[in-house]
């Protein structure tokens, strides 16, 4: 779920390799290379451990040590604490995940008015950074989730939108842009009258809808889910109904809780992007304008899915989306 560019602060001699797309620093230059401090959410759940991997993985490719902190569970204060730490001891770049965004803004001020460079991530409405990376726009992983569940169903019959809940915004905005994508592209596609249905973000909710929608609907074919608990609750109500191969669904999901609907064919692919590359993107980003480098749309991060990212205003957005499927679920370890 996406105004001025801070460059020429630091002096900073960068080597790029084409090899890689990544900026690099010889070791005679590591004196010069600029601190850089990663926050996320969360410390310790399995997403934000898989992003600290990824992390630590660019640290040990370019040389440059990356401080990981973040409070031990989603607490907002918590985590402003640590970038307030982190601001006082004068790293040069801060990047960071926020829990809660309005929190965050002040610390972000203070430290960009000292000269520090602040990257964000799921923060598209903040002020007070200089660039907040996006893994995709909402319009292109609802086209996404589309193209998906339309190549699964043969591109005919028809389907339902589920989501968490009618007031969250991202998810609404994601089926609606799915729908616009069946439209324009798949004309013999109908979305049923219902058109959508919220299931609170519950598994066992959804799986309760799901047989009650294919009981109301027939010639229902398709579910296009856009919370992380829709695709596992369905999957399980068409496994047990006997409907695999029949009807589909898919949503954004968590690899590890929908593999099995995967692995025996219940799920054709679910939804997802690689946090730890947006990770990658953010830190290869922040150097870049510590090098004093200028970005602009079309640049490349250096990292697949971002290699010709859009900018609008202080949003970067990629092309991050990715399905994950048999081939690929066990990559993520959540």
């Amino acid at each position: 779920m996406m105004k001025k560019i801070l460059a020429g602060l630091l002096t900073v001699a960068m080597a790029a390799t084409m090899l890689t797309g990544a900026i690099t620093v010889s070791a005679e230059e590591a004196a010069d290379t600029p601190t850089i401090a990663f926050v996320p959410k969360v410390i310790g759940q399995p997403w934000w451990d898989h992003v600290q991997e990824k992390v630590e993985e660019w640290g040990t490719e370019n040389g440059i040590e990356v401080m990981y902190q973040g409070p031990s569970d989603t607490d907002a204060t918590a985590q402003v604490k640590i970038m307030t730490d982190l601001v006082n001891q004068g790293v040069d770049i801060l990047c960071f995940s926020p829990n809660d965004p309005n929190a965050c803004e002040a610390i972000c001020k203070e430290a960009r008015d000292k000269g520090i460079i602040v990257i964000a991530t799921e923060a598209s409405g903040m002020e007070n950074v200089d660039y907040d990376i996006e893994a995709f726009d909402e319009a292109g992983l609802g086209a996404f989730l589309m193209d998906q569940l339309a190549a699964q169903m043969g591109e005919e019959g028809q389907y339902i939108t589920m989501v968490g809940s009618m007031t969250m915004e991202s998810q609404n905005n994601w089926a609606d842009a799915a729908i616009a994508r069946q439209e324009e592209a798949y004309p013999n596609m109908e979305l049923v009258p219902d058109k959508r249905v919220a299931d609170d973000s519950d598994a066992e909710k959804a799986y309760e809808l799901t047989k009650e929608l294919i009981v109301k609907y027939p010639e229902l074919k398709g579910i296009l889910g856009t919370g992380s608990f829709d695709a596992p609750g369905a999957a399980r109500a068409i496994q047990e109904m006997g409907l695999t191969g029949q009807v589909f669904a898919i949503s954004v999901a968590m690899p590890l809780e929908v593999k099995d609907y995967l692995l025996d064919g219940t799920l054709g692919s679910v939804a997802l992007w690689d946090a730890g590359l947006t990770a990658q993107a953010m830190l290869n980003l922040g150097v870049k304008l510590a090098a004093g480098e200028t970005v602009e749309s079309g640049a490349d991060l250096g990292v697949e899915g971002y290699n010709d990212v859009q900018i609008d205003g202080t949003v970067v957005v990629g092309q991050g989306q990715i399905a994950i499927t048999t081939e690929n679920v066990d990559d993520f370890g959540f």
